[in-house]
């Protein structure tokens, strides 16, 4: 969440307030995340959409969204580090720890 972000009366918070998404797919939401999931973060702007796939070993990052897409996507294997420096997070993710399925 963006600095300063506030939830609305409901407890929710604006899309407009997401900086980064970090999905970790299961086997029975995989295309929904690979899919209407990741439209969905990229129509709402959201600069960082990380999917973590525990089953193949291996993360995707999305980065630039336009036109309901994103314009740049990074892949990695686990146990690779991701450079995100250049992104709203800036910093570089280790990504030897996560567990694969």
């Amino acid at each position: 969440m963006k600095a300063g972000a506030e939830p609305d009366v409901k407890g929710r918070f604006s899309p407009d307030d997401l900086e980064f998404v970090l999905e970790v797919i299961s086997k029975g939401t995989g295309a929904h995340d690979y899919g209407q999931k990741l439209r969905v973060y990229a129509a709402a702007k959201v600069p960082v959409h990380l999917i973590a796939d525990p089953y193949v070993g291996r993360c995707h990052v999305y980065v630039h969204p336009k036109d309901g897409g994103y314009g740049t996507q990074i892949t990695a294997d686990f146990g690779e580090p991701l450079d995100l420096t250049d992104t709203v997070l800036g910093l570089v993710l280790q990504t030897d720890r996560f567990p694969r399925d």
